[in-house]
């Protein structure tokens, strides 16, 4: 008995010695992502960084029609592999501007198998051998369409197997025989069928399926089994060594991202000069059919949602004088991107002439 009482009494202690998750101090309205677990940091920080100016130095293709599938910088880390993109390892893969990794220069990453670590100029890839899209560094970050078109699939990639390929995955048909592809994600936000806009948010990046670590991979297919096609065309000083390619497929021949406002919320609030119980709240954000919600938070600390689902605007809040308020609101476009602020703090002084 006495050896059950100490046990219970451990794992008494050790459960109250369980931090705090980040995930219970979440604003209003989020939620932890579902699909989180240890990732290969250098999913994420090697590569190049992909930041909407580069300039491949190529023409568009009389077919363009893509714009990057994220709006702010981000690693590329792995590239389509002109030398076999069918995921057969033959020892080297060649970049759309013709530059090569191969296992004899640089050598392989020793943790990871079918990756070459540096190119010829010493540069820190990790290269997938036969790869047949791009990967994208992104960490549980928003997706966007790549450009206008219907969904086509939005769910497992493979459904009998939540372990296998690319996880969570959406394609989206563009009605000129080419389809856009996102896997890896932890969250779809489309359904099969639906209309999309270019730059519209789809999902949320992760780590679902078969992937070494959070990240987006990004393709471009042919609709019907006719097989995977590389956004950035060729640009090598010798032939394309894959015939299936279509030429540069970014609107302005260099990968830019989509010409869509983005959301940054502007929250201001003040006392009333006329009424001690009066706060004067204002809430705005560039976007478009952008849609608020407000929420007052009082001495206690709670977030209370003031405001149902509003456009931008302004109203009074009446408090309690002698006491702190302050403001937080939440903003969503009509394209699903998102963004949230607090407000300064406001003091309602019991006596507005001496404000104390």
């Amino acid at each position: 008995m006495r050896i059950l009482v100490s046990t219970l009494t451990l794992l008494t202690l050790l459960l109250h010695a369980v931090p705090v998750l980040a995930a219970d101090a979440l604003p209003p309205g989020h939620k932890a992502g579902r699909y989180v677990r240890w990732s290969y940091p250098s999913q994420m920080t090697y590569g190049p960084i992909e930041d909407g100016k580069g300039n491949t130095r190529m023409a568009p293709s009389s077919g363009a029609f893509l714009t990057l599938p994220f709006i702010g910088p981000q690693y590329i880390t792995s590239i389509f592999d002109h030398c076999s993109p069918d995921y057969a390892t033959n020892g080297q893969t060649c970049r759309y501007d013709g530059t090569i990794a191969s296992s004899r220069v640089g050598g392989p990453d020793p943790t990871f198998d079918a990756g070459y670590a540096q190119t010829p100029g010493g540069q820190d890839y990790i290269y997938y051998d036969g790869h047949d899209g791009y990967d994208y560094g992104l960490y549980y970050e928003p997706v966007a369409a790549a450009a206008v078109g219907v969904v086509m699939l939005s769910g497992w990639a493979v459904p009998s197997c939540h372990a296998c390929l690319s996880g969570l995955t959406i394609e989206i048909n563009h009605g000129n025989g080419l389809l856009s592809y996102y896997g890896h994600l932890s969250r779809l936000d489309v359904s099969v069928g639906q209309q999309v806009r270019r730059g519209q948010v789809i999902g949320l990046s992760g780590s679902t399926g078969t992937a070494t670590g959070p990240h987006l991979h990004f393709g471009v297919y042919r609709i019907g089994g006719g097989g995977p096609v590389d956004p950035y065309g060729w640009g090598g000083s010798y032939p394309d060594p894959y015939s299936k390619d279509v030429g540069d497929l970014w609107l302005t021949g260099s990968p830019r991202y989509a010409n869509v406002p983005m959301p940054r919320v502007t929250l201001n609030a003040v006392a009333s000069p006329r009424d001690p119980t009066a706060i004067e709240v204002s809430w705005s954000s560039p976007g478009g059919g952008d849609t608020f919600v407000v929420y007052a938070v009082g001495p206690d600390g709670v977030f209370k949602k003031w405001t149902g689902k509003v456009p931008a605007g302004k109203a009074v809040f009446h408090g309690h004088p002698g006491q702190y308020y302050w403001f937080w609101a939440s903003v969503t476009t009509d394209l699903s991107w998102k963004d949230a602020n607090g407000s300064q703090v406001v003091w309602l002084a019991r006596d507005p002439r001496t404000q104390q």
